[in-house]
């Protein structure tokens, strides 16, 4: 299934054989780093959550037309941080496409630097489309709590590589952290709504096995 464009989406990949993707702090960074130069011009990014043996994405994919103004934008500022602005004409991005570029890339990266071979993930992503704010809300929480729930850490606002603390105290981040506030009622109401979430999303929605 393809993503399509203006939709929202819950994405997860998960090692092959539930095996740890993340062995180190700098195998976590470079993931994010290069999630950012792969997919931010094709998806906007609510919440992340890479943990060792899996990753938790919230995105929706823009359209042709926020690429290209993007793109625009970017492009006043030349950089190769982001992938497709050596282009000398804009092309649309696929994010199906993207996210494989990502994956392929961070395949390559670990089997590279832990001298192994072959694939590192469990199948194509999975994907579940997000049809409701209510929904998005929760998954934001649930996403944000998951290292509890995998008994990594009892402080969810003490985990490193989630969005959580970037979007609570980074003026710069691979989220939109204004559209989050936005939904949950502001920056408290972000906090709060972290504390107070307790249930289990239903089966419908919930993507680990």
């Amino acid at each position: 299934m393809q993503l399509r464009e203006k939709n929202y989406y819950h994405i997860y990949y998960r090692g092959i054989d539930k095996k740890d993707l993340f062995l180190t702090e700098t195998d976590y960074h470079h993931l994010l780093t290069k999630y950012q130069y792969y997919l931010f011009i094709a998806v906007e990014t609510y919440a992340f959550c890479p943990l060792k043996n899996h990753i938790h994405l919230i995105v929706r994919v823009r359209s042709a037309e926020e690429q290209r103004s993007l793109v625009k934008r970017l492009k006043r500022k030349p950089s190769s941080e982001f992938y497709g602005l050596n282009y000398s004409e804009f092309r649309v991005q696929s994010a199906s496409i993207q996210f494989g570029h990502l994956f392929n890339s961070y395949t390559k990266y670990f089997n590279k630097k832990y001298e192994r071979s072959g694939v590192l993930y469990d199948g194509r992503f999975k994907r579940i489309e997000i049809d409701s704010e209510e929904y998005l809300t929760q998954l934001i929480c649930y996403i944000h709590r998951n290292p509890i729930h995998h008994g990594i850490t009892r402080e969810y606002t003490s985990y490193p590589y989630s969005s959580y603390n970037e979007i609570m105290l980074r003026e710069k981040s691979i989220t939109n952290k204004q559209k989050v506030f936005e939904w949950m009622g502001g920056e408290e109401n972000f906090k709060r709504a972290h504390e107070e979430f307790k249930k289990k999303l239903s089966e419908q929605y919930f993507l680990e096995e």
